[in-house]
């Protein structure tokens, strides 16, 4: 065919109906298409934030490297495997051995007997009488509370021992879906521009909303992760080196103060206020006390200050609304609402922030409308 020469179709004049066609067929096939990616769309959606948040180092490599973009990409997903899931891995290990062990010492102080000599010790009348006339309105038993001891005790070991078998029972598919995470990456973080310019060209928006929609999301993408991740390990550390002084697993229970600090509202004292009992029923009040005013102290800290300045951050969004989002965010998709909560929102916020600059003069008419005229 000849440059002078068009394609067939163009210049015909299309059908009746032929749009509405069009829209349903592309309306069908993205609905297959989200049916065929359902199974890896949370693996998906981290690959998408990795990129985002490697995007700098890989323009950064592009340059020193000549615009070897493959070669960069290659460098960023080294990276991730070997300076982030390998140290994750031997942790994860290494947490389980502890934790196991931690699960088995105290099934054995039960069998022993020992819950039952500690309800014995006449200590515990003492305590028990001092909490009756501070709070008259709860009606405190021993048998009561040694019951749920015996009782809470076996549910977290038993609750434990399946949690790890589950873990240890999807490590394949733990394992796969890294891969294909990792392998989703390389693709996003060398050819993300493009990906993005290709979507940029079927939006109606302008180019500086899209700009602000696309900076938005990474902005508290960054942020949460910072925030939220960043915050739990530094609790967790905190809490791991006050357990370890008074003489309790400090890897293990550290973690898992790491993991609770991602509950709002309770956060830390989840984990750290029934150690902090456990310690004052067995007599080592120094280390109860000491404890406590750790917990409340340095963990604490972390928690008010070192949380709403990583979480804020560029996003300029409230702590507020980060809470929440969370928040509902965990309520409804799990875990995974921790990250997909704030992004949600986020989207939310910056399409309500479209809308009302784009349509700024009908809603302040709507505000004040002009008088009229009798």
């Amino acid at each position: 065919m000849s440059k002078s020469e068009k394609p067939r179709w163009e210049g015909e004049k299309r059908v009746k109906g032929y749009r509405t066609f069009l829209l349903v067929i592309l309306f069908i096939s993205f609905y297959l298409s989200y049916l065929i990616l359902l199974p890896f769309l949370d693996t998906l959606i981290l690959a998408i934030v990795a990129a985002s948040l490697f995007h700098p180092l890989q323009v950064y490599l592009t340059n020193v490297l000549h615009g070897k973009k493959n070669l960069a990409a290659a460098c960023i997903v080294f990276i991730i495997t070997f300076a982030i899931a390998i140290p994750i891995f031997l942790f994860t290990s290494t947490l389980v051995a502890q934790g196991l062990e931690t699960v088995n010492n105290a099934n054995e102080w039960l069998k022993a007997g020992n819950l039952q000599k500690l309800t014995e010790d006449p200590r515990i009348n003492e305590y028990l009488a001092w909490v009756q006339q501070r709070v008259p309105f709860i009606e405190v038993n021993k048998t009561d509370i040694a019951n749920s001891l015996l009782s809470l005790s076996r549910d977290l070991g038993q609750f434990l021992l399946t949690k790890v078998a589950s873990i240890l029972g999807d490590v394949a598919h733990l394992v796969a879906q890294f891969f294909i995470m990792i392998f989703i990456t390389f693709y996003l973080v060398r050819d993300g521009l493009e990906m993005v310019e290709r979507a940029r060209y079927f939006s109606p928006l302008r180019a500086d909303q899209e700009d602000r929609i696309f900076d938005g999301i990474r902005v508290v993408a960054k942020s949460v992760l910072l925030g939220t991740f960043l915050t739990a390990v530094c609790q967790g550390l905190a809490a791991g080196i006050g357990f370890r002084i008074v003489g309790v697993p400090g890897l293990f229970w550290g973690t898992m103060a790491g993991m609770a600090s991602l509950i709002p509202l309770v956060g830390t004292y989840l984990v750290c206020v029934p150690i902090a009992l456990y310690l004052l029923l067995l007599g080592q009040v120094k280390s109860a006390i000491f404890l406590t005013v750790w917990s409340v102290v340095l963990v604490g800290i972390i928690d008010n200050v070192l949380r709403p300045m990583l979480m804020k951050g560029k996003s300029k969004m409230s702590p507020f609304y980060i809470f929440l989002a969370i928040l509902g965010g965990v309520q409804y998709f799990g875990i995974r609402g921790i990250l997909y909560g704030p992004l949600i929102l986020s989207f939310a916020m910056i399409m309500l922030y479209i809308y009302g600059v784009e349509y700024k003069d009908e809603l302040t008419e709507s505000k004040h409308p002009t008088a009229i005229e009798g």
